[in-house]
């Protein structure tokens, strides 16, 4: 667990210094002046982050002008996922297609499969809901929980890299 921390806090720390560097410029998008980063890469951090996990990361890339490929892990879960930019850069809100599993090992709860939208402000906040399918029990289940149905949601902040 200490691990884990630690390893999160030094993946913050270095985004957060990395970023003094970068110079945003501005642009005019539909008649109006916006933030726009020419960064292809971002780590988002966060609750709900890293497929769904109470604390995790995720690194998201471009692999087209709006389409990006997402990828994360949490204190007790990993996730993938396809993004689509609403506009052609890192820095602007998406929707998503998530997987989030939950638990490692005997340890799986469950698996879960749905759309999501995130929300990105101007530089740093990110806001996400979507609604996820259980696709797979874990034996960590136990019929404990049966709903079919997740709300798949995370805050955090992001950083274009």
């Amino acid at each position: 667990m200490k691990k884990t921390l630690s390893f999160f806090f030094v993946l913050v720390a270095a985004t957060c210094f990395g970023q003094q560097s970068e110079s945003p410029t501005t642009q005019q998008v539909e008649g109006k002046t916006k933030f726009v980063s020419e960064k292809r890469t971002s780590i988002n951090v966060g609750v709900r982050m890293g497929g769904g996990s109470l604390a995790g990361a995720d690194f998201e890339f471009l692999v087209e002008k709006r389409l990006g490929l997402q990828l994360g892990a949490g204190i007790s879960s990993f996730g993938v996922g396809i993004n689509y930019h609403l506009q052609p850069y890192i820095n602007s809100q998406f929707v998503s297609v998530q997987y989030w599993h939950h638990g490692f090992g005997n340890n799986h709860f469950a698996s879960y499969l749905g759309p999501m939208y995130c929300f990105r402000a101007r530089k740093i906040l990110q806001l996400g809901l979507g609604l996820g399918v259980r696709v797979s029990d874990g034996p960590k289940d136990a019929g404990a929980m049966k709903s079919p149905i997740l709300l798949m949601y995370n805050i955090g902040i992001y950083f274009p890299l």
